[in-house]
């Protein structure tokens, strides 16, 4: 199981470059089982960037919850198990070819990826 963050790890991770991130969001991911969005009443969070429709995902409902803020204030996190992540979420994003946010930060920093690159990343053993 993954350990609770101190403020100035979570800090130094939310500085940390993409791939930094990445690597923490598939090794926690992992570890406890449970993917984090955004949603409201309208659904899950997508923000459109330079290669269309994303949807952003956190290893913790506390970083989610970072972005909700502003535009998006009435969105509250969302835990997604692994097994509903892996069996209908990235199955439904490659085919509709939305690509995903992986832990973005609050500078709109985050490794985009498609649902292939994400499953196969999952799937890479420990």
């Amino acid at each position: 199981m993954s350990q609770e963050l101190s403020l100035d790890q979570r800090i130094q991770l939310l500085a940390s470059p993409d791939d930094v991130r990445l690597e923490y969001f598939v090794n926690t991911v992992k570890a406890t089982q449970t993917v984090w969005s955004l949603s409201n009443e309208e659904g899950f969070v997508m923000v459109e960037t330079d290669d269309g429709d994303c949807v952003m995902v956190w290893p913790d409902a506390e970083f989610a919850a970072q972005w909700a803020v502003e535009e998006w204030d009435d969105c509250e996190p969302v835990e997604v198990s692994m097994e509903t992540f892996q069996t209908m979420w990235l199955p439904s994003l490659e085919q509709d070819n939305i690509t995903l946010a992986i832990f973005p930060n609050i500078e709109d920093e985050g490794k985009l990826t498609t649902a292939v690159e994400l499953k196969a990343l999952l799937a890479q053993a420990e």
